[in-house]
């Protein structure tokens, strides 16, 4: 098994990091409601999470990959991603459901296969 397809490029750690510095930064204190999708730890690989203040919490984690009945529409500020649509199957389908949650000045912080970018 290649082992370098299971570990989280520092490349997607450094970009997010970079997100959250430069843009997050001004929304300090405003008790953002962040999701962040395709977050599970696999094999102690690093994840996003620690980019992030500690806090209180709840994690969700949907049933449907394509129906995320367990998040409220309009309900977050921001939605991060990385590096995972290459493993959904059919990914518009997650981007309508991310379309679906944000608030309408909700940020979507993407970073996939060498790219950023957000909508």
């Amino acid at each position: 098994m290649n082992t370098n397809l299971l570990t989280m490029h520092s490349t997607s750690l450094n970009k997010m990091k970079a997100f959250v510095e430069g843009y997050l930064r001004e929304f300090e204190g405003a008790g953002l409601i962040i999701i962040d999708v395709g977050a599970k730890a696999y094999l102690n690989n690093p994840t996003y999470r620690p980019f992030f203040e500690p806090g209180e919490n709840v994690d969700i984690v949907v049933s449907n990959p394509y129906n995320w009945k367990e998040v409220p529409d309009n309900f977050v500020d921001e939605v991060i991603s990385g590096q995972d649509f290459e493993h959904i199957e059919f990914p518009w389908l997650t981007i309508k459901e991310i379309y679906r949650i944000l608030k309408p000045s909700g940020v979507l912080g993407k970073r996939q296969r060498g790219f950023a970018y957000s909508l």
